[in-house]
């Protein structure tokens, strides 16, 4: 093994490595659980060969998504294609990986057609670098150097045209990194149309583009900074193989590539657990009492977990739901929490708190139940390595970042992990948390009533119902990738397909928000129809897991059915596709009174609701509906 490069990750230990040389069989539990340790390419590349000889019996599930991902570059790739294979098990992922390289992508695009709508990929990555775009300095010349940059930007622009009319798939684009071989002096940020200056234009032009294009970005130029410029290239490399960068980087590459990757699929982290003693604070406070822990100025210590907190505070600013789990007592603890002068953290930024003497791993269980979410969006800090231990044997798909012994080195590990990348931010990110610690509070207020029904009146519920529109387009985007559970048929949008479905005259789009006495629930679902011959014909239907139980289903389908009646249609239709994340909603359209009309290999059926036989449910939510349907 090199030198450790991603901190957050356990070290394999020597039957780590043992058992990563002599796996074989149908082991595909411990290549997930071995992948979640630090590899150097050789250990990646193991793991990658080992999942490549595991043959199930045909429909028997892995446990991983299947991903097929095309890599273009100008420069040589074909040695990432292992690395990339073994981090996928890192995400919960099986990667199947297409790489054409050393030379342009558009004539990759022509070439390789054939064997590109073959391999059908899901996601393509437009891996260029500087070498790509021939930055010839022009210092001093500010016109020169905008008209440079803007013809690259534009050449991507055009690759991402021809890749969606060609292929229709989401890209990853890349920032690029200095030339090692152009000047590089201080001065040249203030020079334009210098090679840095140039750089510059171009990511800035890129980060413009890509954030109206809805696809992805991949910061490599954030990459190279962290690690020194100097290391991530490889001047040696270079000449001999035209390597894009240095060959000991390929893990940490393919880290943050699989991580953005895995977020077009849904899995992304949305919820920070965190400990109390000698976590948030310095000390045990059953022991020390409060007034001695060490927390705030006048220590390293006390300081570091006070940056800590702020950390975490603005992690629940950008939506990240923030709980605790501490075994301790919690009249104690939380009297710490809500009265030491120096907490940066207040008790409504945290949505659950389980404080007692339970093992962890059953209160995160419990979190997940609360919370309606996967344990697979969770991240687990404690300083306690045998917790941390415990944690990643009994709760694998829970990331638990590896902390070092001096509390003040946390932050910069725990920053690097990026756990918490998204597609972007929208107003519904920021109050997520909000909307969270409200569920918390429905929560409590259900076990106070005998029946189900009473509760839900009690809540006084609003189900706003919009068309699709500029303001939510970035929101609704985000829930098509990340909802997997409840999702009838988990096709996925980009930015672009919502705004194209939202002015198709012949399609139906709702966004719906659900408020009541707590407050805002924020979007929590989605529908997109299309308006057929005699039918509505569901294409989308998808819902937050977090209200789940309430009625939504049943007020969304009275509202479809009026629809049809207003546009003189005698059905509503839909389909259900079969994933292994979505077996709950096997029987959504039965359970709504639509009949069987078919049944297609893989599972996948098709159901249809008659109009005219259709009695509207009535559930305890006033529509109030801005789409006009009736």
């Amino acid at each position: 093994m090199t030198k450790p490069m991603m901190r957050w990750l356990p070290q394999p230990t020597t039957s780590d490595i043992e058992l990563s040389r002599s796996l074989g069989g149908s082991n595909i539990a411990d290549l997930v659980r071995l992948a979640q340790c630090e590899w150097d390419a050789g250990g990646l590349r193991r793991l990658a060969t080992r999942l490549a000889g595991i043959q199930l019996p045909d429909g028997q599930p892995t446990g991983l998504q299947a991903v097929r991902v095309l890599l273009l570059s100008n420069s040589t790739a074909r040695h990432l294609k292992e690395t990339l294979i073994g981090t996928g098990l890192r995400h919960g992922m099986r990667v199947d990986i297409m790489i054409s390289e050393y030379e342009d992508p558009e004539v990759l695009l022509v070439r390789d057609y054939d064997s590109i709508v073959s391999f059908n990929p899901d996601i393509v990555v437009l891996a260029m670098d500087v070498h790509a775009f021939g930055l010839r300095p022009a210092a001093g010349n500010a016109e020169a150097a905008a008209a440079i940059a803007s013809r690259a930007v534009d050449r991507l622009r055009a690759i991402r045209e021809s890749v969606r009319s060609s292929f229709k798939k989401p890209v990853v684009f890349q920032t690029l990194t200095l030339d090692p071989g152009h000047v590089r002096l201080h001065v040249d940020r203030l020079i334009p149309g210098s090679h840095a200056d140039l750089v510059g234009r171009v990511n800035a032009g890129l980060s413009d583009f890509v954030r109206s294009s809805g696809d992805l970005l991949l910061d490599v130029a954030m990459l190279s900074e962290r690690i020194g410029q100097d290391n991530w290239n490889s001047a040696r490399h270079w000449a001999l193989a035209k390597y894009p960068f240095a060959p000991e980087n390929a893990p940490l590459y393919a880290e943050h590539l699989v991580r953005l990757v895995a977020l077009k699929f849904g899995k992304s982290r949305r919820v920070l657990v965190l400990d109390l003693d000698n976590t948030m604070w310095g000390g045990i406070v059953g022991d020390d009492g409060k007034e001695n822990l060490l927390l705030g100025p006048g220590s390293p210590v006390g300081e570091a977990h006070c940056a800590l907190q702020a950390m975490a505070k603005e992690l629940r600013d950008r939506g990240i739901v923030l709980c605790v789990s501490s075994k301790n007592e919690e009249s104690v603890a939380l009297d710490a929490f809500r009265t030491h002068p120096e907490m940066v953290l207040a008790e409504e930024d945290i949505a659950v708190f389980q404080i007692n003497w339970t093992d962890k791993a059953a209160n995160l269980q419990a979190l997940s139940d609360i919370l309606s979410l996967g344990l697979d969006s969770f991240v687990f800090l404690d300083d306690n390595p045998a917790e941390r231990a415990q944690i990643r044997f009994a709760l694998p798909q829970v990331a638990v970042p590896e902390l070092p012994k001096d509390v003040t080195e946390w932050i910069p590990v725990f920053q690097s992990a990026c756990y918490f990348e998204t597609t972007g931010f929208t107003v519904e990110d920021r109050d997520r948390a909000s909307y969270y610690r409200a569920d918390a509070r429905r929560a409590a207020q259900l076990k106070s009533f005998a029946r189900q029904e009473d509760y839900l009146q009690s809540l006084d519920m609003e189900l706003l119902v919009n068309p699709f529109d500029a303001i939510g387009r970035k929101r609704i985007a985000q829930l098509i990738a990340k909802s997997n559970q409840f999702n009838l048929t988990t096709r996925r949008y980009s930015e672009a397909d919502v705004a194209a479905a939202e002015a198709d005259p012949r399609r139906i789009t709702l966004q719906m928000r659900l408020s009541d006495v707590f407050g805002d629930n924020g979007m929590i679902g989605v529908v997109i129809a299309d308006i057929g011959a005699d039918a509505i014909e569901i294409d989308t239907w998808l819902m937050s897991c977090r209200v789940l139980g309430r009625g939504v289903p049943e007020a969304t389908l009275d509202w479809l059915v009026a629809r049809a009646r207003d546009l003189g249609k005698g059905f509503v239709r839909g389909v259900y596709i079969p994933t292994k994340k979505n077996m709950m909603v096997a029987d959504h359209y039965r359970n709504l009174g639509f009949e069987l009309t078919g049944e297609r290999p893989g599972g996948e059926t098709a159901w249809e609701l008659s109009v005219d036989a259709y009695q509207d449910k009535k559930p305890p939510i006033r529509i109030r509906d801005a789409v006009g349907a009736h």
